[in-house]
């Protein structure tokens, strides 16, 4: 169990342990060629514009989409570095790294500093956490990760009454987690209703101290909650824990049935007053989840069980927990009896990864649930622990000499440690064909790159995809998903100076635009660039102002 002098004592482990996690993602980083892409570009504009005084908004709308937490980490490197995609990088190489220390911190609390160790050369090595993460489009987990497991180390030490300021701590956490993204709230409520449930049951949840405790959680979240919240209601007019839920709920739903047309055309298509894209369209801001689930509570219903057969299988997966892993974490939970204290950690533990279920009501994507990683890895961990105590006694009984010889102990202990890493290695390739699979191309780089260096600085790139218009360093609008006649109004109510056109988009989600695959120029376009590297053509066009 942890305290403040075996905490101390295990620092120089803890640095050891950080530093090589830190070397090992500058490698990842500077090693993969990546694109930014998906809403990675939301979040880097977001900071860059916030911190330079141009307000926190890309669309020039006050942004109420996207937390803030990335935004700020990364706007603030940005203007130390001045390059968005190495403060993005800085980011994942820092907040990867720091997760080592509440996943050690973890295994050690429950099981020991050799499970503490085991667990954090996994989280820093296992190919889901480190390297897919580069390809998902985001680059939020990092951080997110190190703000939901720091909240649960430490509500795991409030729940073992190591004094009042771990439940202040643990709300403070949970509040960055979800300035990060917003559905850590569940992991807040998730810790609150344990440790109250398990208080309860103690017959201690109406005493002082229990209350003053859940109450700092409380008042740890509000202190960083709050400040956003205010910012939310002030854009929207409504006080809401994430005005994301409803629109994604709408938009998102399709996706869990395969139908990516349907999506394409819910979120990316006009708002009624054809002015805007529904996704970032006021009229997104107030959709009511209730309200669409009680409208047809039966499809609600299909969806959770769709989403709950995708959630088994994308777990279970060689990307992210084989399914041949779950003997071990049943071997770490079963070889031993569980006193109180043991039985209360594990079903906290278990509580406080579940809320990556939330995700049922949505759609299931690795990305979505790889939260839940973490938490397995310290089970996994636990499980290795007592596979090498197991091999390291029956060395030494069947070979009694070994016992004098620790360097050989040693290395027969780390060999199941080694085992379990060759075997990580050897799934880099499917992880990263599997995280290689979204809407990004390596084309998309390089049109917006010719943009940058063929038109002058400035000006207004639309293209359904957003790296085209982050590496030709010019302000993005959308393409919306909508009759010509339509698109090209509302280019120009955005003053989009270039249209950018993908092939790929026109073949299932957008067939209307096929005709503009047919370079000519037209009294509203005037076609700069054609881009055939590849068998799905990219065409500039610049839009004639009107």
């Amino acid at each position: 169990m942890t305290d403040r002098t075996s905490i101390r004592r295990e620092l120089p482990t803890i640095g050891v342990l950080t530093a090589l996690s830190l070397i090992y993602r500058i490698a990842l980083v500077t090693g993969i060629d990546r694109i930014v892409w998906g809403d990675e570009p939301f979040y880097l504009w977001l900071g860059r514009n916030w911190l330079t005084g141009k307000g926190y908004t890309f669309t020039g709308y006050h942004d109420v989409h996207h937390t803030p937490l990335y935004p700020l980490l990364s706007g603030i490197v940005y203007l130390i570095t001045g390059d968005l995609q190495m403060a993005s990088n800085i980011v994942y190489v820092i907040f990867g790294a720091l997760l080592v220390v509440p996943v050690y911190l973890i295994g050690y609390e429950m099981y020991g500093r050799r499970a503490g160790i085991i667990a954090a050369i996994l989280a820093s090595t296992w190919p889901a956490v480190t390297i897919a993460v580069l390809y998902w489009g985001t680059m939020t987990e990092p951080p997110y990760f190190f703000f939901v497991y720091s909240g649960i180390y430490c509500g795991l030490l409030a729940l073992r009454e190591r004094g009042r300021l771990p439940y202040l701590l643990a709300g403070a956490f949970f509040a960055l987690a979800y300035l990060t993204r917003p559905e850590a709230i569940g992991y807040l409520v998730a810790v609150f209703v344990i440790i109250a449930a398990v208080r309860l049951f103690e017959r201690k949840l109406f005493t002082r101290h229990a209350l003053a405790g859940l109450a700092l959680i409380v008042i740890g979240y509000l202190i960083f909650f709050f400040p956003y919240a205010y910012y939310v209601r002030q854009n929207t007019g409504e006080w809401m824990i994430s005005e994301k839920a409803g629109v994604t709920y709408v938009t998102s739903k399709s996706l869990a049935y395969g139908d990516t047309v349907t999506f394409d055309k819910m979120t990316w298509g006009l708002d009624k007053a054809g002015t805007e894209v529904y996704f970032f369209s006021p009229e997104s801001y107030n959709v009511s989840i209730i309200e669409v689930i009680r409208q047809d509570p039966m499809d609600f219903v299909r969806l959770v069980y769709v989403n709950t057969r995708r959630f088994v299988d994308s777990l279970l997966s060689t990307r992210l927990f084989a399914f041949w892993l779950v003997p071990l974490v049943a071997l770490g939970w079963l070889k031993r009896p569980w006193p109180a204290e043991r039985l209360k950690a594990e079903i906290y533990l278990l509580g406080a990864i579940s809320p990556v279920l939330g995700f049922l009501v949505f759609f299931i994507q690795d990305r979505y649930i790889l939260a839940i990683l973490p938490g397995l890895i310290v089970w996994a961990a636990n499980g290795l622990s007592e596979v090498i105590e197991w091999l390291v006694a029956t060395v030494d009984t069947l070979w009694p000499s070994v016992k004098g010889r620790r360097w050989l102990r040693n290395t027969v202990g780390a060999l199941p440690v080694l085992f379990m890493l060759v075997y990580l290695a050897f799934t880099v390739p499917i992880v990263v064909q599997a995280a290689q699979s979204g809407s990004w191309r390596p084309e998309h780089r390089t049109i917006g790159l010719w943009l940058r260096d063929h038109t002058p600085p400035g000006g207004t790139v639309m293209a359904r995809y957003p790296a085209i218009a982050f590496y030709a360093d010019k302000r993005w609008v959308p393409t919306p998903n909508a009759a010509i006649g339509d698109v090209l109004r509302y280019s120009r109510l955005k003053d989009a100076t270039y249209w950018v056109l993908d092939e790929r988009e026109t073949v299932k989600l957008r067939p209307q635009f096929a005709p503009l695959l047919n370079v000519q120029q037209t009294t509203d376009l005037i076609p700069l660039y054609v881009d055939t590297s590849t068998s799905e053509r990219l065409v500039v066009y610049m839009i004639v102002p009107r």
